[in-house]
């Protein structure tokens, strides 16, 4: 493997003459260098240039035609990147085969670039970015170039030699030889089995600044492809690096633009970020240790090798410094990760100061142990400790955590463009449509937004303006937002310290706990009554009705299954008196109740306004007021209305993407069997737990009201809390709810299967066991 490392020696004349009877080649012969192979410049009489390559008897000749292929292949794929093209012998093949001393080395001709090497020129900020997107597009260039002969060789360049290397550090100086052997062994051991894991592909391999031209100011080429072998993508750039890189320099700099440059084309992966550093180092080290088998062989010494042997300790010192994290966090921030490495374990309490200090102590946490979430995907939150939660409260995450569509939906239109609607683009005029589409046709026009708070203030807004009224409806302990408008919606912020004199609250249609009983006749008049006097009231104050703003899942009223008419009921009755129906589809909507898209839909309603926020983008903020055409012009023609982020074209891909997983993965549908099964899992729990007074609600959104007397309905409250926390503990994330806070809510993301909800109810089960 190392012996292969010396060019050969044929004589001038011998290689003119079979230059000129193979290839038609004569003109003016300049020796270059090289590593491995005997090589000229040839200057034809008409002023083309090109490349005679005598290549080492030691290397097969598929070596060779591998590379006169692969730039090929590159001229087919990337026109412009600057690579030698190759120029065919007189018999029209790649390859002529020249014999001298008994040894036959392989002959090509290749295209000679213009310009002059780098060599020890300081590149610029700018220029450095540039070499590291060609060196992109040259891996690019590559990637679907197939050959087996690179795939094959045993190159001692190639990182995944080091192990043979480890037998020859007696060939460094003294004082090297341990540092060597440290970095070279803990390399074979924590990196070279991780290297199978990474992209792979034919790789250049050697972009150095001896390898890289450039004319006048202009980076103007890559030649010598004679290190080409199939390896790691982040192979070629550690390897540019290490060479680029000087004792002395500002190489955090060096490093930041050559990476920043590369992932303008090819983004890394956090794993080969990782790797980059010890790549660099250690081949750093490999030129010295390959240098010295050279001379040991009999080889001549090599001009630019010999100075990258010299500098190798040297900015090995530098990288091992006390300035490694520092440098680590560099190579982070240069390819778009967190420029700071987790932070080390702490506790809990640990945590929870740092976290009160800068959010104060008053912010809410789920569990009497909070957790430390980390990571998510799918249905299920990964804690600190490394423990798997079944997520089935968030309603955000509405088609799972991390949703590989959604997400690189979202990088993808966040590399391409991100500005807001006061500019023509295509994606909220999309997604407009697409929402659109899915409701009643009535619904034609869209306000984009950041949350569902904002999508309710603004319809509140709206209906204010169209019905130069001032008063709403909403349900007794309803959730609408935050903002101030909202929060006169929403008695559950701090219901006992709520008042909001336009305000009237309805008493929910709740069938278990309310005055009319699940099985008795005409439930939904009866409940729809309740209203009479809340809509009556307000309709002869001074403030009238404008609008009543109803979540179709009455989730904070424990996630009630209303009697069917009732809804349509109350906004006939709200109507009739001049008032507007604000359909709150925040947490309803996105198909969560498993027999429509939307919960209006589901009740049989066409409201004058739908709301959606948190689900709509995955996570991702968006929120959006759909409401009908005359209501939107009879309010922007008084009031400009316009949110700076509300549309944006990121906000707006991650939301066409939560709508194609959901077509595509037949969510509502999902949503529908997974719901009515876990219900039934819950419902006959009842016949063991005596705790459990009621499971209720539609799809997956679902309620288990705990109660001390099935008779006498007393909440238990207290035990409502502790069985969270005791599920909790079994491994799955559930919610409490309601007046009296005696309410499970499983709310979980819509991809929860049959399979995973027969863990929700194991873990309700053992919980109640435990109590």
């Amino acid at each position: 493997m190392f012996d292969s490392l010396q060019p050969p020696q044929v004589p001038d004349a011998e290689l003119k003459k079979f230059a000129l009877s193979h290839f038609g080649l004569r003109g003016t012969w300049h020796r270059l260098e090289g590593e491995r192979d005997q090589n000229f410049r040839v200057t034809e009489a008409d002023g083309k240039t090109w490349v005679f390559k005598v290549g080492n008897a030691h290397e097969q000749a598929d070596i060779f035609d591998a590379q006169l292929r692969a730039l090929q292949h590159i001229a087919r794929v990337d026109l412009g990147l600057p690579v030698p093209r190759v120029r065919h012998s007189l018999a029209g093949t790649r390859i002529a085969t020249l014999t001298h001393a008994g040894s036959s080395h392989s002959v090509m001709v290749l295209s000679y670039l213009t310009g002059t090497i780098i060599g020890d020129k300081v590149l610029s900020a700018e220029k450095l970015r540039e070499l590291g997107n060609m060196l992109a597009r040259l891996g690019r260039g590559l990637r679907g170039f197939v050959d087996g002969a690179p795939a094959s060789r045993q190159l001692a360049w190639d990182h995944r030699q080091l192990p043979h290397l480890l037998d020859h550090l007696h060939v460094l100086p003294l004082g090297g030889q341990v540092q060597a052997k440290t970095v070279i062994e803990d390399f074979c051991r924590t990196i070279l089995p991780k290297l199978e894991t990474l992209r792979s592909q034919i790789i250049h391999g050697d972009v150095h600044p001896f390898n890289t031209l450039m004319d006048g100011n202009e980076i103007s080429g890559i030649i010598d492809f004679g290190d080409m072998i199939h390896g790691t993508l982040i192979q070629d750039l550690a390897n540019a690096i290490a060479d680029y890189i000087q004792p002395g320099a500002d190489n955090a700099s060096i490093m930041f633009e050559l990476i920043r440059g590369y992932c303008s084309v090819t983004p890394l992966e956090e794993d080969e970020v990782e790797m980059l550093l010890p790549l660099i180092e250690t081949r750093l080290l490999m030129t010295p240790l390959l240098l010295q088998l050279r001379a040991q062989g009999g080889a001549a010494e090599h001009g630019y090798l010999t100075d990258f042997s010299e500098r190798a300790f040297p900015l090995l010192k530098e990288l091992q410094g006390p300035n490694r994290q520092k440098l680590i966090a560099t190579l982070r921030r240069a390819a778009a990760f967190p420029s700071t490495l987790p932070p080390p374990k702490q506790s809990m309490p640990e945590l929870l100061a740092r976290r009160h200090a800068v959010l104060g102590e008053r912010l809410q946490l789920f569990y009497d142990t909070p957790l430390h979430i980390v990571s998510g995907e799918g249905v299920w939150l990964r804690a600190s400790d490394g423990r798997r939660y079944l997520d089935c409260y968030n309603n955000v995450p509405h088609v799972g955590h991390s949703h590989p569509y959604v997400v690189e939906a979202i990088a993808r239109q966040m590399r391409k463009l991100n500005t807001n609607t006061r500019y023509m683009t295509d994606e909220s005029i999309l997604f407009a449509e697409r929402l659109t589409k899915t409701m009643d046709k009535s619904l034609n026009r869209v306000v984009f937004v950041n949350s569902g708070s904002e999508a309710n203030d603004v319809a509140w807004r709206m209906a204010k303006a169209y019905t130069s009224r001032s008063g709403g409806l909403a349900m007794e302990f309803a959730y609408h937002g935050i903002t101030d408008a909202t929060d006169a919606f929403s008695p559950s912020n701090a219901l006992a310290h709520w008042s909001a004199p336009h305000i009237r609250l309805v008493p929910p249609p709740d069938d278990y706990r309310g005055p009319f009983k699940r099985g008795e006749a005409g439930l939904a008049e009866r409940y729809a009554g309740l209203a009479d006097q809340p809509i009556s009231d307000l309709a002869n104050s001074s403030h009238g009705v404008a609008a009543a703003m109803i979540d179709s899942a009455f989730m904070t009223n424990g996630m009630l299954d209303a009697p069917a008419g009732y809804l349509q009921t109350v906004v006939e009755k709200v109507r009739k008196v001049g008032g507007l129906f604000i359909a709150d589809e925040v947490q309803s909507g996105f198909g969560r109740m498993g027999t429509a898209m939307w919960g209006h839909r589901h009740h049989g309603v066409v409201p004058d306004f739908v709301t959606i926020g948190k689900p709509a983008g995955n996570g991702h903020p968006i929120g959006a007021v759909i409401t009908r055409a005359e209501i939107l012009d009879h309010f922007s023609a008084a009031v400009p209305i316009f949110s700076t982020f509300g549309g944006n074209n990121v906000s707006c891909a991650a939301g066409m993407a939560v709508l194609d997983v959901i077509r595509d993965e037949n969510l509502i549908n999902n949503a529908r069997i997974t719901g009515t099964y876990l219900r039934d899992l819950l419902r006959a729990l009842m016949t063991k737990h005596s705790l459990i007074g009621d499971v209720r609600g539609v799809g997956l959104a679902i309620g288990v009201e705990l109660v001390r007397d099935r008779r006498t309905l007393e909440p238990a409250t207290a035990e409502t809390q502790r069985v969270a926390n005791l599920v909790r503990d079994e491994g799955v994330l559930i919610g409490t709810e309601g007046l009296h806070g005696n309410i499970l809510k499983i709310r979980p993301p819509i991809v929860l299967k049959p399979e995973q909800a027969e863990l929700v109810a194991s873990a309700v089960d053992r919980a109640l066991q435990r109590l």
